[in-house]
């Protein structure tokens, strides 16, 4: 175990030899799944925390309308018409009726209690964070295999992911990311380690320059964002020609 430990925290400082030993480890494409679902879940280890709190604890209403005014106030400011007085009083009285409403759907009691309620709906929220992340793992480990493949690299599907399955390692940051002000920060270097690191496996199971496997890496995030412009834009043309 100590040795396994020792192999992952090398790859997060690119070390070659930290990589081929995690190659020839045996079910490659197995341990992909087991790191990305313990990463996942130990990063989400304080969030679980801070929702299973809240879910839990009772409903502050009082809280609640002091930031729906808050919001109100802030919107005011970039939006002159919440100034106006007939608006504002239109806009208090939509508020007098939603408060009681959201106060009414909080008091209503689950079948199992409040509290096991929250913690199911906790669980639920922190398994489902595992089972995203192996599900963009696949989805774009694949997208990202084309395109390795169409600059002249060569891997197996499996070896692949088995590989590229590291760059979640350095989203243990997240385990921090609550922390005001720090988290944001340790949030940002996280994502950009992880790119770093999924170069550094595409170009070492590949075997393609890192230039090439920067552009195998962005290039499905490219074509994603590219085919969903052109799909709003026909949309928007699609409205206008029916309106």
């Amino acid at each position: 175990m100590g040795d396994l430990l020792k192999t992952l925290f090398r790859t997060t400082i690119l070390d070659d030899a930290a990589y081929q030993a995690w190659r020839e480890r045996p079910n490659l494409f197995l341990r992909g799944i087991v790191l990305i679902v313990i990463i996942s879940l130990v990063a989400g280890l304080v969030s679980f925390g801070v929702s299973l709190v809240n879910m839990v604890k009772p409903v502050d209403m009082a809280a609640i309308e002091e930031q729906i005014n808050k919001q109100l106030e802030l919107q005011s400011q970039f939006n002159p018409s919440l100034r106006d007085p007939e608006v504002r009083v239109m806009v208090d009285k939509m508020m007098g009726m939603m408060v009681p409403m959201i106060n009414d759907i909080a008091s209503i009691k689950p079948p199992l209690g409040h509290g096991i309620s929250g913690l199911f709906q906790a669980v639920g929220g922190w398994l489902s964070r595992a089972l995203a992340a192996i599900g963009g793992w696949l989805f774009y480990g694949a997208l990202v295999l084309i395109a390795v493949r169409l600059l002249g690299g060569t891997a197996k599907l499996a070896e692949f992911l088995g590989m590229v399955s590291l760059y979640v390692i350095p989203g243990l940051l997240g385990l921090l990311s609550p922390v005001p002000c720090v988290g944001a920060i340790l949030a940002l270097a996280a994502a950009i380690w992880s790119i770093i690191v999924y170069v550094k496996a595409v170009s070492f199971t590949s075997h393609l320059d890192t230039g090439r496997s920067i552009v195998a890496v962005f290039a499905p995030a490219v074509a994603i964002f590219l085919l969903s412009l052109v799909v709003a834009a026909l949309f928007t043309l699609w409205i206008v020609i029916v309106s």
